[in-house]
């Protein structure tokens, strides 16, 4: 028997599968999947690696034989085995790196299943009883403590016991002797979340919008029939039920789910919905989880103990059969799209699956990305659209204010516009409670010298670092690099250093000038950077008495508070003003989705936008909460200029210490494409090769090349050579090969 192994190594040059022979005494334990060690190289140095298929022969000769099997089960099934060889092809990373998306979390560091001792009786309740009141007779009071316990609660972790109620380890150890105890070693589940905490919920009868949906979902379960679908609803119009009542149908039918969304919007609220529903039958994958409680949440996955995943974007890759239905809500989020190798993105890889499995795949936003709703608009995805609350109640009113009177009509140097904070007043006399949204963190965006404006950036990128007035700190957003706070100008010795731009920390000041008696929380990523911030903060916003919940992208998503009734939207123009060309799209997605927060209840809601722009289209739409005029004037402008969805962008990059090596392979990857442009019409422009807008992050140099393509697939040839050529040349630099990137910087 054959071994196909690809080794747990990092080092490109061994990007490879390699066959080894099985020993005959492993031939029954070994399946693939399975973790195993391999001798490797000259020195034959043990080298751990993953079977991903099993063969009766080779075309090589002299195969070394496998060392070692590594556990008793597979650590990944077979068939998301080949879904990792597929992408490594189609997103051009190491077999490694794609695998990497599959094992379980910590499996690098020998993260395994935790256990602990506990203690139980080994007498019946009656004795126990009797005996306890001898003990206490005796004056043995901690040996009574622990048998009153036990008799409450039969099993109880050995440490808990000690701790909690009064007893000792030396007493546990005497009542073992004795033979009133056992204790055991039994293994431990870490919680990702705390099931009695949620009410339980059951499905409440549907909107007739929803009913539409629910209706068609149902019918293609029953069915087994294989679809793509796009949901598009308003803020509120009910989508989550939608997604509950399709999965309560799945696990009916005997099928598992998985539910994505993007990290934002994985709030408590999110998992409440789910765990309310389905139980202990949910798992719960997100990055706020320790190591040991993700890998607990997989292994619970693999064992198929639960029925539901909900998760994000790397949830997809689950070790969970017999999918019924894939739903990906807030489809249009960036987070769905991987910025690191592999460069992938959840949306195509859920369509993979749900085409492997035969299941429903459905995606579902407020704001749909532009692509994907031209693709449901041309039949490629079922279409459903709800235009209305669930409640019926009315979208929130959206005024635009001009920021450009607020200082010389007004005189108003506040960030806060006197409509805005007329407003906020009003809620505060009401007791309602006000979402204010600022596109950025920190203090102030940079730090620069008046005198001759030298702008403080970070030593190991070409970018500002950003102020943060807690720590009196300067802060790399991009490598982390922090430095305490500039007194003098670098370059001029000059002390009239100036804070630019405003960022939360600074409107938290400003709130809590103006309105003193007001309850205020911060949610941003240094106010949630500890584990279970996000929560606790939520927490406190629900109770009385805090009254604004001010915060960056993550109040825009999945927060559902019905005392809420306004919103405001800070500096808008901070989105808009951006190099890309999905700048108006994600404007749009974030001033409807954060409005969208307001009037949820049964009182109206109204929104505030604050601009320097009051007639850019963009804002006039969202103003209107109107997606269809958007998206209308949108796909206008991409086809006009050649975007997506009219062409493929596939973004090159190179990067490296050493400048004039970057340069050079650059270079000589630009004239690949150059020869290929020649012979060939797939490739619609060019753009480089040259250096990033942001020549330099922790001291790599940055140099790109965009191509505007018709579709990846037609310059998949030309795009596996560049990167098969680079990865033999073991060039000091780096390649990178991304499609349809998040951003191009």
């Amino acid at each position: 028997m054959i071994a196909k192994v690809v080794l747990n190594n990092k080092e490109q040059n061994i990007d490879q599968i390699f066959d080894y022979q099985v020993p005959e005494s492993l031939q029954s334990k070994l399946s693939v999947g399975m973790r195993v060690k391999v001798p490797f190289g000259f020195r034959n140095n043990a080298v751990e690696g993953i079977v991903v298929e099993l063969a009766q022969s080779s075309e090589f000769k002299k195969l070394k034989p496998i060392k070692q099997i590594l556990g008793n089960e597979p650590v990944c099934l077979e068939k998301i085995l080949k879904l990792c060889l597929w992408i490594s092809k189609k997103y051009f990373c190491s077999l490694y790196q794609a695998i990497r998306l599959a094992t379980p979390p910590g499996m690098t560091l020998g993260i395994d299943e935790k256990t602990a001792k506990f203690v139980s009786l080994a007498i019946d309740t009656e004795t126990a009883f009797t005996i306890k009141e001898e003990l206490r007779a005796k004056g043995a009071v901690a040996r009574a403590r622990i048998l009153e316990a036990l008799i409450m609660n039969d099993n109880m972790p050995l440490a808990k016991l000690v701790k909690e109620r009064g007893g000792s380890y030396e007493a546990v150890r005497g009542l073992q002797k004795s033979g009133y105890v056992t204790v055991e070693i039994q293994q431990v589940v870490r919680k990702a979340y705390d099931e009695e905490k949620y009410e339980k919920t059951t499905a409440y009868t549907p909107t007739d919008e929803q009913k539409v949906i629910i209706e068609h979902l149902y019918d293609a379960i029953e069915n087994e029939k294989k679809e793509r679908i796009l949901l598009r609803g308003v803020t509120g119009s009910g989508k989550t039920e939608v997604f509950l009542q399709a999965i309560e149908r799945v696990i009916e039918k005997g099928k598992n789910a998985i539910m994505l969304v993007p990290e934002i919007s994985l709030t408590p609220q999110m998992v409440q919905r789910f765990v309310g529903r389905f139980g202990n039958r949910v798992a719960v994958i997100h990055s706020a989880l320790s190591t040991g409680e993700r890998f607990d949440q997989w292994n619970k996955i693999k064992k198929g103990e639960v029925r539901v995943v909900v998760g994000a974007r790397s949830a997809i890759f689950s070790p969970m059969g017999n999918i019924g239905i894939i739903i990906l809500d807030e489809e249009h989020e960036n987070s769905y799209k991987s910025e690191t190798a592999p460069r992938y993105h959840a949306i195509d890889v859920a369509e993979k699956i749900a085409d492997d499995e035969n299941a429903i795949l459905l995606l579902a936003s407020a704001t749909p990305s532009v692509t994907e709703y031209y693709k449901a608009k041309n039949g490629e995805y079922t279409l459903f659209e709800m235009t209305k609350r669930y409640n019926e109640s009315a979208m929130p009113q959206v005024d635009i204010v001009d920021m450009r009177g607020e200082l010389f009509e007004n005189k108003n140097r506040s960030p806060l516009s006197l409509k805005l904070q007329s407003e906020i007043q009003k809620n505060l006399d009401r007791g309602e409670k006000t979402i204010l949204f600022l596109n950025r963190r920190g203090y102030s965006t940079f730090v620069s010298c008046r005198e001759c404006g030298e702008v403080i950036n970070c030593p190991e990128c070409s970018i500002a670092m950003t102020y943060h007035k807690k720590k009196d700190s300067l802060s790399c957003h991009y490598c982390g690099y922090t430095i305490q706070n500039v007194t003098e100008c670098p370059a001029c010795g000059s002390k009239y250093v100036k804070y630019f731009g405003t960022g939360t920390q600074k409107i938290e000041e400003e709130l809590k000038r103006l309105f003193p008696g007001a309850g205020v929380l911060r949610m941003d990523a240094d106010t949630t950077s500890k584990k279970g911030g996000h929560e606790k903060i939520l927490d406190e916003f629900r109770k009385k008495g805090e009254d604004i919940l001010l915060g960056t992208q993550m109040v825009t998503k999945g927060l559902d508070f019905h005392e809420v009734t306004l919103v405001g939207v800070l500096a808008a123009d901070t989105s808009l003003a951006v190099d890309d060309f999905r700048a108006n799209e994600r404007s749009f997605s974030l001033f409807t989705q954060v409005c969208g927060r307001a009037g949820r209840g049964e009182r109206a809601g109204r929104a505030i936008i604050q601009t320097y722009q009051p007639y850019n289209t963009t804002i006039k739409y969202a103003k209107n909460h109107d997606y269809t005029a958007f998206y209308e004037n949108e796909i206008i402008q991409r086809k006009r200029l050649n975007y997506p969805p009219f062409c493929d962008i596939i973004y090159i990059m190179v990067t490296g210490e050493d400048e004039a090596e970057v340069s050079a392979c650059a270079d000589g990857i630009g004239d690949e494409i150059k020869r290929y442009v020649q012979s060939n019409n797939n490739i619609l422009s060019v753009l480089g090769p040259g250096p990033a807008p942001i020549e330099k992050i922790r001291n790599n140099y940055r140099y790109r090349i965009l191509l505007k393509c018709k579709s990846q697939d037609n310059v998949q040839e030309l795009l596996t050579s560049i990167y098969e050529n680079h990865e033999k040349s073991r060039k000091k630099v780096f390649l990178s090969i991304d499609t349809n990137p998040v951003n191009m910087f």
